[in-house]
């Protein structure tokens, strides 16, 4: 009897290893050590969807540890790996998307990941006018783990499947009870501008989860946030779980100007920062090594377009003539950073693959030229006074103000250089640094003459390429009391004739025909050369530091996950997750 009962216990101990769930295995060691300008204790929070949230405290090379999108985008290959979904595809005749969660996938909660999280999540973005919706008819449940897309007629794109890929997936747990609030108030027929819409759009910017449900294998509380660093903590239910190798990401705050010192001391491992040429230097001769990737965006200068003189087509064709972008780019990131070439809304290292030739050998490259500046400032209506400077009919001179985010290097080193140049040419402009996040509200809240944020996007197409900084900055995305830079895009008068650019900038990347697409990209590109309504300044290259005293597995420069740009698919993302890169001893 004895024995029998000691072999039923050894069967049921065999049968408990074979069945213990991911949360029974040990937790790796090790810490990353990376840093990012998180919202400080205080004003930080757990919102997925509102500003001070994961957005801002963990933004694009972070989230995906925490809330994992669907897939994973390869540039070299043109392909999807998997995250949270194992398949994903167009259905037979192209009128809807689907996409199958993996098997197995659980919340940090230990609940399964569902079709109704994806569900709840696109019907927040709807109520938050997501990009998707102007493609989308309805998402639905195929079954417990399979969700469809339903699209508009022609919806069907290449750019919506990836920007249904890319989004990142939220809990149900924490934000069921608001979409259940939207999915009524959607289904009442009400108006996104209605007094119910924005209602519940409030509700979800003032929402505050007491906990960070997490999909991804790594998490934290508000008590993990702290003036100088915080701390995201493995656990254990992820479908990656078992094969990141760090126990731990610590976060250091700040930008370029905290991070450099904690680099070179080696309590940052990895930092996406921008730095400028002396101090990459200084980090080669301590030994750390260097990995370049592109940065998918550029600094621009952006006008307030109801301010005079930037009211002024021919005062903004002046400037672009006015500006030599080499020297720009050379003093925004050194040798990682190239000046604009074709001028016209999509990064140069794209423009060759989504315009056609003849677009791009019509294009306008506003190549340096102050004879043709004065000339076009003439033509305006201006003169150079005794000073040198340009003055109109009335003797005003052009006295503005340049407002740059002071924390950003690249950004700040090309708004004082644009404004030296300027004022050499003949402007009057003044310099205004200000915090990051003061800096971008400026320019939602229209409380600027001229400033810089970023042009260009990440994207293998045009549509993330127009949308930045048209769509970005304007009443198309912003709340009704934000007017951006000032222009509604719904009703643009070009060369006297009324044009919807909000709807061809949504729409430029539609459908499956790539010949249709390059012909949409065509036109908008011309309409940006021509007007420039902003001047995309350069583009830059990120130079980063990874420390291989901390950090194993490193792939070499000429792997192609390299290819990948920094600024939304950044190679650590997929390196991390699976499992190849890995703490030294010294990070143990």
């Amino acid at each position: 009897m004895k024995r029998l009962l000691f072999v039923i216990a050894l069967l049921i101990f065999a049968l408990s290893l074979v069945v213990a769930p991911a949360a029974a295995q040990d937790a790796p060691t090790g810490t990353w050590l990376g840093t990012w300008p998180y919202v400080a204790p205080g004003t930080h929070h757990l919102n997925s969807y509102a500003s001070g949230g994961l957005n801002d405290n963990l933004g694009v090379v972070y989230r995906s540890y925490v809330e994992l999108p669907p897939a994973f985008y390869m540039w070299a290959t043109n392909e999807y790996m998997p995250l949270l979904a194992e398949s994903w595809g167009f259905v037979d005749d192209n009128t809807a998307y689907e996409y199958t969660i993996k098997e197995g996938a659980l919340w940090s909660d230990g609940s399964p990941v569902t079709s109704q999280d994806v569900i709840d999540t696109f019907t927040l973005g709807h109520i938050l006018n997501w990009t998707q919706w102007n493609s989308l008819t309805s998402v639905e449940a195929v079954d417990e783990r399979t969700v469809r897309f339903n699209f508009t007629e022609g919806g069907a794109s290449l750019n919506m499947e990836r920007l249904i890929l890319k989004e990142y997936v939220t809990a149900s747990a924490n934000y069921g009870e608001l979409a259940a609030q939207a999915r009524e108030v959607i289904d009442s027929g009400a108006a996104s501008d209605s007094a119910e819409w924005q209602a519940v759009g409030t509700a979800l910017a003032e929402f505050r989860p007491e906990t960070l449900i997490a999909s991804g294998p790594y998490t934290y509380a508000l008590s993990d946030v702290g003036e100088a660093f915080m701390t995201l903590h493995w656990q254990p239910n992820s479908v990656f779980s078992d094969s990141v190798q760090f126990g731990d990401i610590k976060l250091w705050a700040g930008e370029t100007e905290a991070s450099t010192p904690l680099v070179l001391s080696g309590d940052v491992a990895h930092a996406t920062n921008v730095f400028p040429p002396a101090t990459m230097q200084a980090f080669a001769d301590a030994g750390i090594n260097l990995v370049s990737m592109p940065l998918g965006y550029g600094p621009v200068l952006l006008f307030n377009l109801t301010v005079a003189p930037f009211d002024n087509v021919l005062v903004r064709q002046a400037m672009a003539y006015a500006i030599n972008r080499e020297q720009n780019a050379l003093l925004t990131n050194g040798l990682g950073a190239t000046g604009t070439v074709y001028m016209a809304g999509i990064l140069d290292g794209q423009a060759e693959t989504l315009l056609s030739q003849e677009t791009l050998d019509s294009l306008n490259r506003y190549e340096y030229n102050l004879e043709m500046a004065a000339s076009l400032m003439e033509q305006a209506g201006y003169t150079l006074n005794a000073d040198g400077k340009w003055a109109d009919a009335s003797g005003a001179t052009i006295s503005v103000e340049y407002t740059f985010p002071a924390d950003f290097a690249d950004f700040s080193a090309a708004a004082r250089d644009a404004t030296a140049q300027l004022n050499d040419f003949g402007f009057d402009i003044s310099e205004r640094a200000l915090p990051w996040q003061e800096s971008r509200d400026a320019v939602r809240a229209g409380d600027f003459q001229l400033s810089v944020w970023s042009w260009g996007a990440a994207s293998p197409f045009a549509y993330g390429h127009f949308n930045n900084p048209l769509r970005r900055w304007t009443s198309a995305t912003l709340p009704a009391d934000q007017p951006g830079i000032g222009i509604d895009l719904s009703a643009m008068e070009v060369n006297g004739e009324t044009i919807d650019l909000n709807s061809m900038i949504l729409h430029v990347s539609d459908g499956l025909d790539a010949a249709e697409q390059m012909a949409n990209a065509d036109t908008l590109a011309k309409l940006i050369n021509e007007n420039m309504w902003y001047i995309p300044l350069n583009m830059e290259l990120s130079v980063q530091p990874m420390n291989t005293t901390y950090i194993s597995g490193l792939p070499d420069q000429s792997d192609p996950i390299w290819q990948n740009p920094s600024g939304v698919d950044i190679g650590t993302i997929w390196l991390v997750l699976n499992g190849t890169l890995a703490p030294t001893e010294a990070a143990q």
